[in-house]
């Protein structure tokens, strides 16, 4: 079926049910009026230093053949754009990233479409998107093992803003008076073709995701699945239920088929893949004191990463590499031309990760300050990193932030082999 019809299949299924549920839904218009066309965006600059780790995996990677500089300077420059126009039961919404980058490697610059998509709501119970849409699934705030549809989250700064894919989606929703409170369905399409949603995965498949949302009494469940096509085939759950007004747990759970981990050999050559079944999961707590610092705990087992021998491995064909100056050895690993998406150079390539994030907001009455650390933690090597920030939005519509990430482990671990000893950033972001 051509991808172009096959994105109207969540409307044929779910259509007949919106009209069955005429008249079950109020909706006062003079509580909300939306604009008919809302232009919102910022413009951000941030300057960051680092201090070379010349001894790591991942530095070595970088300048192989370069000249090596111990001083890592680098300027991002970005724009985004966001908008929504509204007509009847239609809008239109689009969500647009520019980037510059001037850095060790030169300058470079993208222009992306985040996001653009037309959403139809013919009834407050109904709605159905078409275009390029991000979907957000999961309620870690570090990880997300259910986000099946999604690009990964940088858990080092999980709020930034990300690419969606292109897809069709409905979303059906009915209200109870009992112990169920809320139900929502979500069927969704996403294509993978040679010139759509290309890095989903295998290109060649209409891909069927679905997701079941549920509020009972005071507990959100989601239930969520994709079918086997470009990706393995895999379900998940996930769940969030405040135990008090300032205390919340939640936890994910996903369940993958065959899955294909990357194996290297002795010899720093790619070894026969294997395949397995596997599980990912993340059980996790936010609390806000009376105070107003809000604490975060995340504990994640990633099913789908590395075993610590083979990572360990990979960091030694690196430097064997490196030390004897042997570029064959460096074709060999399969790192691919982004380093941040290769199975074993990427961000928490491994199994055990815990999260722990604090901040306190205008601790001591000073305005407009919020002070916060966060540590990410390899629970199989024992290497983290240390993140320390504090922000301040005393100035209209302009936002700084301060943040260092200071990575600490020793040789043959995930931060010990990091590029960097330590790393400054200043970002200023203005509102518009």
């Amino acid at each position: 079926m051509h991808c172009r019809w096959t994105l109207l299949i969540p409307l044929l299924v779910l259509g007949p049910l919106s009209a069955a549920q005429d008249g079950e839904f109020t909706f006062d218009a003079d509580e909300f009026e939306p604009k008919v066309f809302e232009f919102t965006g910022y413009i951000e600059g941030e300057p960051e230093y680092a201090r070379a780790n010349q001894d790591g995996a991942l530095y070595q990677l970088q300048f192989f053949a370069r000249d090596p500089d111990k001083d890592l300077g680098r300027f991002t420059g970005t724009l985004e754009l966001e908008g929504h126009l509204r007509k009847g039961i239609a809008s239109l919404n689009f969500q647009t990233h520019s980037e510059a980058v001037w850095d060790f490697l030169g300058d470079d610059d993208e222009h992306t479409l985040f996001q653009g998509y037309l959403s139809l709501q013919p009834d407050p119970g109904f709605a159905f998107d078409l275009g390029k849409k991000a979907i957000r699934w999961g309620k870690g705030y570090a990880w997300n093992p259910v986000a099946f549809v999604e690009r990964a989250k940088d858990a080092g700064d999980p709020d930034l803003s990300r690419e969606g894919f292109w897809i069709s989606a409905v979303d059906w929703v009915k209200r109870f008076d009992g112990p169920l409170q809320t139900m929502a369905l979500t069927p969704l399409v996403l294509p993978v073709h040679d010139d759509t949603n290309q890095d989903f995965g295998e290109p060649g498949h209409n891909n069927l995701a679905a997701k079941l949302y549920l509020l009972y009494r005071d507990v959100d469940l989601d239930f969520m699945f994709l079918s086997n096509g470009s990706q393995s085939s895999r379900f998940g759950m996930d769940f969030s239920k405040n135990l008090a007004p300032n205390f919340e747990i939640h936890g994910e759970l996903a369940y993958f088929n065959d899955v294909t981990h990357p194996t290297l050999t002795e010899g720093c050559k790619s070894g026969k893949p294997r395949e397995e079944d596997e599980i990912s999961y993340l059980i996790g707590t936010r609390y806000r004191t009376s105070d107003d610092v809000t604490l975060i705990w995340e504990y994640y087992y990633n099913g789908l990463g590395n075993e610590k021998d083979d990572q360990k491995r990979f960091y030694r064909c690196v430097h064997q590499a490196w030390e004897t100056g042997d570029q064959r050895l460096i074709d060999r690993l399969p790192t691919g031309k982004d380093l941040d998406k290769g199975p074993f150079s990427k961000p928490n390539p491994m199994r055990q990760y815990m999260n722990f994030r604090v901040w306190w907001e205008e601790p001591r009455n000073l305005l407009y300050l919020t002070p916060g650390v966060q540590v990410l933690y390899n629970l199989e090597d024992h290497s983290f990193s240390v993140s320390p920030d504090v922000s301040y939005t005393g100035f209209e519509n302009l936002e700084l932030r301060l943040r260092g990430t200071v990575p600490v482990g020793d040789s043959l671990t995930e931060w010990g082999e990091k590029p960097n000893k330590y790393k400054i950033e200043l970002r200023a972001r203005y509102y518009f």
